[in-house]
């Protein structure tokens, strides 16, 4: 992928001496930037912009290790054919006119991905805004060659963007703003080949780059992504467009219809530990703010605030208290050093309002932001401090020279709001860019950002594990079933299935009589459940095929007759132990079109749809990723013995979880697992009910 970073060489086809057009910016961007040869390919000029320009590419009488293509759509494959003619390895197609304009455009981009297939030619694009690079000042775009004249901040934050005008906003916000320094900003468009896996594997190693951010409307390679996610050391947020859920309209099973377009990769995500933004200022945000701390600092959060307005300060705690900080409580050493800034009649309290403790010291020299922040990072129980600040205000004096500096020195992140004169706000943010000391104008994000600071990043670490899996104890007919059938199966197969997977599943026995009825009724025990099954009824309850505390024979004998009777005689009866648990969960298995197969863990029973309170994680699952997908469930104090109920071995439901991994990568055809209601029981969790979907 150098060749698009770092080339010797560069094309432009489409190139004009047109001032309006964007093959003018994109030679205008090369000369204020690129230190490398330049050729302008365009048959109708001599030349454009001062350069030599070629009436096509055989006539360039050198090597080109990048070729820039803006010419109309119908023109990019004749151009496309000429530059693996000239051995060219890498193209940014920034054409306009493809997949993203109906049939024609698609079948347009159809040919281009197979040229770059049969050819081995990397593309970049179409329909995009190409590269910028801050760090090596490279600039292979059309967007305004006066913005480009103005100058970009470097920094290490990486941006994958496949929205093309967006990726122009981003940057123009960043120069105008004084926001952040970028390394490089990559504008991907329609992704006919080169995608974000190939950017995020190429970021990994790159040295500029520090934090990656993603901006993407979709991830067909899922899996790859989200396995290179796990292997990479450095921080990702990743922006997904189009999350509202379409439905599951062929979905047989509740994990299935739970599924919504956004569920399980939001779910995988995190598995893989990235951070997920959910507009474009927040992922811009938050890149910042991890570029600045990369490394999630010590301690659980506990944060200081310091303000000079009480009810920023109060605001602020409402904040921190959302999130998965804590406001600080301060040591005796760290008040008492306080309140020597401090009116004897104002205590010291965190939030720490300065305001008394300013208009106490007017006309001193005493700098009131900074001793206070001083006390407050020497104090042990403070990991973090804020400090709300008000520029303009000539009481309210405040040096983010000395707040950086004493930030580094405690290696304690801290944050400054911005509140106050535009001009100075303004001046106050390209310091803090400068010194690296993240600044804010809303108080809602800078606490979600320091929020992020300080999110467990194990995941982001750990080497993804090479896992063997069991294919459990299946007969040859389970096997047989699992390798050629087809559609939902009933509950009692599918239950035999994941009993040899080593899944708890009730006692319970087949009958197709009503001596078999009897004889099994009084072997399990009363109460009893009583289901019909009959070929294609998953939902049974809805039915009205569940019969539920049958207390003794002749009541067993009757409501036998009355599921074959509704059956016409056609089906089978199955016959249960009634579990009886407060908690009822529901774990299952979907085959996810990107990213395979995915096990889900939520709230269960009838109000599994009610609440669609449920989690996902990617198969196979280790050990650590089953036992991190329950502490991501917001229902995990079901599992610790809530109201009376049965504390759970977490471990125990860890092997369930795997276990449902293991059957989806050990079978292809498993299309959805159902297990509901997972009863948490005294003994453990026992599938009461599930279906297997294959096809």
């Amino acid at each position: 992928m150098d060749f698009f970073f770092k080339p010797q060489a560069v094309v432009v086809i489409g190139a004009t001496p047109n001032p309006l057009k964007g093959g003018n910016a994109i030679i205008k961007n090369l000369l204020t930037c690129f230190q490398g040869d330049i050729y302008p390919v365009n048959p109708r000029y001599q030349q454009i912009e001062g350069l030599t320009c070629y009436s096509s590419l055989e006539d360039i009488p050198a090597a080109v290790d990048l070729a820039i293509v803006f010419v109309p759509a119908r023109q990019v494959l004749t151009a496309i054919e000429e530059c693996i003619v000239k051995k060219i390895p890498g193209v940014i197609i920034e054409s306009g006119g493809f997949a993203e304009t109906g049939p024609d455009g698609q079948l347009l981009q159809q040919k281009l991905a197979e040229l770059a297939r049969k050819s081995g030619i990397r593309l970049w694009g179409p329909n995009c805004m190409g590269l910028v690079d801050a760090v090596n000042n490279n600039v292979f775009s059309f967007m305004s060659a006066e913005a480009v004249k103005r100058g970009f901040a470097a920094g290490s934050v990486s941006l994958v963007v496949q929205s093309g005008m967006l990726s122009a906003s981003f940057l123009v916000d960043i120069m105008s703003n004084g926001i952040m320094g970028v390394s490089k900003v990559c504008s991907i468009g329609n992704k006919v080949d080169v995608n974000e896996c190939d950017l995020l594997e190429y970021f990994i190693n790159d040295p500029d780059t520090g934090v990656i951010g993603f901006y993407l409307e979709s991830i067909p390679s899922g899996r790859r992504f989200v396995e290179l996610c796990r292997k990479c050391p450095k921080p990702i947020v990743v922006l997904k467009g189009g999350k509202s859920p379409k439905g599951a309209e062929a979905a047989m099973s509740h994990t299935a219809s739970l599924a919504s377009n956004h569920r399980v990769l939001a779910g995988v995500l995190a598995q893989a530990g990235v951070f997920e933004a959910n507009d474009f200022k927040q992922m811009m945000d938050i890149c910042r703010s991890l570029a600045i701390y990369p490394q999630r600092p010590a301690g659980s959060g506990r944060v200081a605030v310091l303000t000079f307005s009480g009810a920023s300060g109060i605001v602020a705690a409402d904040f921190i208290d959302q999130m998965h900080l804590s406001v600080a409580v301060l040591s005796e050493q760290t008040k008492s050093a306080l309140q020597k800034l401090f009116p004897a009649w104002m205590p010291a309290t965190n939030p720490v309002d300065i305001w008394p403790a300013i208009e106490k010291n007017i006309g001193t020299d005493v700098d009131v932001y900074q001793e206070s922040l001083q006390a407050v990072l020497a104090d042990h129980g403070v990991d973090a401090a804020l400090l709300i600040t008000f520029p303009g205000n000539a009481r309210v004096k405040f040096d983010l020279a000395d707040i950086a500096a004493q930030a580094k020195n405690a290696c304690k992140p801290v944050f400054v709001l911005l509140m106050g004169l535009r001009e100075e706000v303004f001046r106050y943010q390209k310091e803090a860019m400068s010194l690296g000391v993240p600044v804010f104008q809303e108080l809602y994000r800078m606490v979600e950002c320091l929020d992020t600071v300080f999110r467990p990043r194990t995941a982001i670490n750990a080497p993804v594990q090479q896992l063997t899996f069991s294919g459990g104890s299946l007969s040859p007919d389970q096997r047989l079933i699992l390798e050629s059938t087809t559609g939902a199966q009933d509950e009692y197969v599918s239950k035999q299935i994941l009993q040899s997977y080593d899944i708890p599943v009730v006692k319970e026995k087949l009958v197709d009589n009503v001596e078999e009825c009897l004889n099994a009724a009084d072997a399990l025990g009363y109460p009893l459940v009583m289901k019909g099954l009959v070929a294609g009824g998953v939902h049974k309850t809805e039915m009205g095929l569940v019969q539920m505390g049958i207390p003794d024979r002749k009541t067993a004998a009757d409501m036998f007759a009355g599921l074959m009777g509704k059956m016409k005689g056609q089906g089978k009866v199955l016959l249960q132990q009634q579990v009886s648990g407060k908690v009822e969960l529901i774990a299952g298995l979907i085959r996810d079109p990107h990213l395979g197969p995915c096990v889900m863990l939520g709230i269960g029973g009838i109000m599994a749809e009610v609440f669609n309170e449920t989690i996902f994680a990617m198969a196979p699952l280790s050990r650590e990723d089953a036992l991190d997908l329950i502490s991501r469930f917001r229902g995990k104090k079901l599992l610790e013995g809530f109201r009376g109920a049965p504390v759970l071995d977490k471990e125990k439901l860890a092997a369930v979880l795997i276990a449902l991994g293991n059957i989806g990568i050990s079978y292809p055809r498993v299309r959805e697992i159902d297990i509901n209601p997972l009863i948490i029981t005294a003994a453990g969790a026992v599938a009461v009910d599930a279906t297997i979907v294959l096809g």
